[in-house]
């Protein structure tokens, strides 16, 4: 299982391989966390300029919000990978074992959970990313742009990871609530992006 210390050349070629992980999940993650580096990238641009002293405040609290978010988004990418070896040993017994039976729910719950937790997360550096358009450094609102535009492919990357899972959850009524809750994410972070993207091109046109 690869981890936040290895390089980025040892994750991208265990990600190209012939093999399961790191798959989608992990990636998807990976693209949250430099969602949210970029984000707090900017922050540090702007915390302590004179100009953006009345924003101080804020600025410092979203800072702390997208570091917070890219440590549970480091933390998940492992998470995915663990809960999919683990689904993978359980799926390799026999139907009828006992040990399948029971362990199954818990470890499809797990493979559901991470990605969708990554989703929540990107939904979440969207937010903050929509908060600070107009509090910001003006000369780093490209690089807010980029953190917005890789949340939304995280959100988006994430939920198809969630989806892929929910045929296999028996209980209907627990596959419906999944399914709706990232429907409504889904919907969230498209109406976010949607706002923010027309705001920093628009405060780029202004000029500083």
């Amino acid at each position: 299982m690869l981890n936040q210390d290895v390089t980025i050349r040892e994750f991208l070629d265990a990600a190209a391989a012939k093999k399961p992980t790191p798959g989608g999940g992990s990636v998807a993650a990976l693209v949250g966390a430099l969602a949210a580096s970029m984000g707090e990238m900017v922050l540090n641009y702007s915390v302590g300029k004179k100009d953006l002293a009345v924003y101080a405040g804020e600025l410092k609290s979203a800072l702390e919000s997208f570091h917070r978010a890219r440590r549970i988004l480091t933390q998940l990418m492992e998470e995915d990978q663990a809960a999919f070896e683990v689904i993978s040993t359980i799926k390799k017994l026999p139907i009828d074992n006992a040990e399948r039976i029971d362990r199954l729910p818990a470890a499809l719950l797990a493979c559901i959970r991470a990605p969708q937790t990554m989703a929540a997360t990107g939904v979440a550096i969207l937010e903050l990313c929509d908060r600070m358009v107009d509090r910001v450094n003006y000369y780093l609102l490209s690089d807010l742009a980029v953190s917005a535009d890789l949340a939304m492919a995280t959100v988006r990357c994430a939920v198809y990871n969630v989806r892929v899972n929910l045929g296999d959850i028996t209980e209907v009524d627990e596959r419906r609530s999944i399914e709706s809750t990232c429907g409504q994410m889904l919907s969230h972070a498209l109406t976010l992006i949607q706002r923010v993207s027309p705001r920093i091109q628009a405060r780029c046109d202004k000029g500083p």
